[in-house]
């Protein structure tokens, strides 16, 4: 019997380390992408402020819209409720996130009503998201 058990781990042994070294490998190469949060709550813009760290969507109306392609990191603002510099919410799109619309988003959103999804941070004592995904944005 014990013979019988050192025979069967003698062949199964071997094929448990090349699915080990396998799963390894695939680990280094394969990661996939990361989606963003699920909001906990929905709220408007001017609510905002109230909820900073969690996760949510924020939904209101794109007053004023600007590329600053001369700032560092290229930043994109969509200010929520009122014109900057009275904005109640900001969603900041960075640069390298632009090439995921096709039209420009400050042309898309400028007075439309959107929701963004996402953690609500505190700059300079307005309320933002920063958006990482389309996905983030919804009409």
């Amino acid at each position: 019997m014990i013979q019988k058990i050192r025979k069967s781990l003698s062949y199964l042994l071997p094929i448990m380390a090349i699915v080990l070294i396998i799963g390894l490998i695939l680990s280094r190469i394969y990661s996939p992408e990361p989606s963003p949060p699920t909001p906990e709550i929905t709220i408007s813009a001017d609510e905002a402020s109230e909820y900073a760290g969690t996760v949510a969507e924020v939904c209101g109306r794109v007053e004023s819209a600007n590329y600053l392609p001369q700032v560092g990191g290229q930043p994109t603002f969509l200010n929520f409720g009122q014109p900057h510099p009275n904005q109640l919410f900001t969603a900041v799109i960075w640069g390298d996130k632009r090439r995921l619309w096709r039209t420009p988003p400050e042309e898309a959103y400028l007075h439309q009503n959107i929701c963004v999804s996402g953690r609500i941070q505190m700059h300079e004592g307005t309320p933002q998201i920063e958006v990482e995904y389309r996905e983030q944005i919804s009409p």
